[in-house]
C-alpha cells in the first residue's frame, strides 16, 4: 500500500494533494510508491533517448531554445520534431497554488534566453532555433493549430512523446491529439509531472478515460539543468544556472519556495523520507521529470 503519509509531493511546491477528490490523491500515492523504486542521477529524457529502439514517431513538445530536442536525436539515433511557438506559453501557467506564470513567459526573446542562447552557439533565424548538425526538424506555432495538420502528413505509431508544454491545457490537448498514434512499447516523458494540477493532473484525467495501462520507468532531472549544462564555458555555466534560481524565484508573484521561512518548505522536509531528501538534494534544479511506457492500450486503441 502507498504511504498514507504522502501528504506533500517530493517537489519545491509541495502542495498539500487533500484539496483533490479521493480518486486523485489515491493515484497520487501510488505514483509516489511506484516512482521511488525507478529514481535515476540523471537526466530522465536522455536516460530514455539512450536506450530507444524500434520504429516509430519521436515527438518534443515544449523545445524552448531547442537543446532538448537536439540532445534527444543525438542520443537516440532517431530524426526529432520540435514544437514550439518559442514566443512563449500560450496559456497562462498556474503552478499547483503557489504562483502564476502568464501567458507569453519563457520565449526565446527574453533576456536570459537570448544568453543561454549565444553562450551556448545557437543561432536563430526567422524566430526558430538551427539544428545545430543534428537531425531535428522544429514546428512553429502552438500546438492547438500545428499538431493534428503533423500527424496528418506523418503516418505511424509515437514511439516517444516528450512533454514540456507546462501547462494542464495544452498537455491534455496534446495526449488527446496523439492517441490514436500511441502504441503498446510508447514511451511518454513529462518534464513538468509533480505538478500537480499540470502535467500529472491531465496524463491522470487522460489515463482514466481510456482505460490503458503503463509502468513508471524513471525519474529524474528535468529538462533545464540540460540546457545550461550546454554552456561550454564553466563560469558561465555557474552564472546561467545562478539566473535560473533568481528566475524562478521572481516568476509569478515573486515568492520562490525553496527558502527557509517558508511553511511550504517545511511542511513536505520535515515529513519526507530520507530518501527522498538526499535525491532532491542532489540536484542544482528540480526534480520533476518522469517517464512511463503504456503496456497495454486499453480504449486507446478503439
Amino acid at each position: 500500500m502507498p504511504r498514507q503519509n504522502d501528504r506533500y509531493i517530493p517537489n519545491l511546491y509541495s502542495r498539500d494533494i487533500s484539496v483533490y477528490e479521493p480518486e486523485y490523491q489515491q493515484f497520487i500515492r501510488q505514483t509516489l510508491m511506484d516512482l521511488r523504486r525507478c529514481k535515476i542521477p540523471g537526466h530522465t529524457l536522455l536516460w530514455e533517448a539512450s536506450q530507444l529502439d524500434g520504429d516509430g514517431l519521436v515527438l518534443d513538445l515544449g523545445v524552448w531554445i531547442g537543446w532538448s530536442t537536439r540532445l534527444l536525436a543525438e542520443k537516440s539515433g532517431f530524426r526529432v520534431y520540435g514544437f514550439d511557438t518559442f514566443e512563449g506559453l500560450v496559456e497562462d501557467w498556474q503552478v499547483d497554488d503557489e504562483k502564476l506564470v502568464k501567458a507569453g513567459a519563457l520565449s526565446i526573446t527574453e533576456p536570459f534566453a537570448k544568453r543561454l542562447i549565444e553562450d551556448t552557439g545557437v543561432k536563430v533565424d526567422n524566430g526558430i532555433p538551427g539544428a545545430l548538425g543534428r537531425d531535428v526538424e522544429f514546428i512553429k506555432g502552438s500546438t492547438y493549430d500545428t499538431l493534428a495538420p503533423f500527424l496528418d502528413t506523418h503516418p505511424g505509431p509515437i514511439r516517444l512523446f516528450h512533454m514540456d508544454l507546462d501547462t494542464y491545457e495544452s498537455c491534455l490537448h496534446a495526449l488527446e491529439t496523439c492517441k490514436e498514434r500511441f502504441t503498446v512499447g510508447s514511451i511518454l516523458v513529462f518534464d513538468e509531472y509533480l505538478v500537480t494540477n499540470g502535467e500529472m493532473r491531465a496524463f491522470y484525467e487522460f489515463q482514466q478515460k481510456y482505460g490503458f495501462a503503463f509502468r513508471y520507468r524513471a525519474w529524474g532531472l528535468e529538462i533545464m539543468e540540460m540546457n545550461t549544462a550546454m554552456v561550454t564555458n564553466r563560469v558561465k555555466r555557474f552564472i546561467h544556472r545562478l539566473e535560473w534560481f533568481q528566475a524562478q524565484r521572481l516568476l509569478g508573484e515573486g515568492s520562490y519556495v525553496w527558502k527557509l521561512w517558508d511553511s511550504r518548505f517545511w511542511r513536505f522536509w520535515l515529513g519526507a523520507p530520507w530518501g527522498d531528501i538526499r535525491f532532491m538534494l542532489g540536484a542544482t534544479g528540480q526534480r520533476k521529470s518522469v517517464s512511463l511506457q503504456i503496456t497495454d492500450l486499453g480504449r486507446l486503441g478503439v
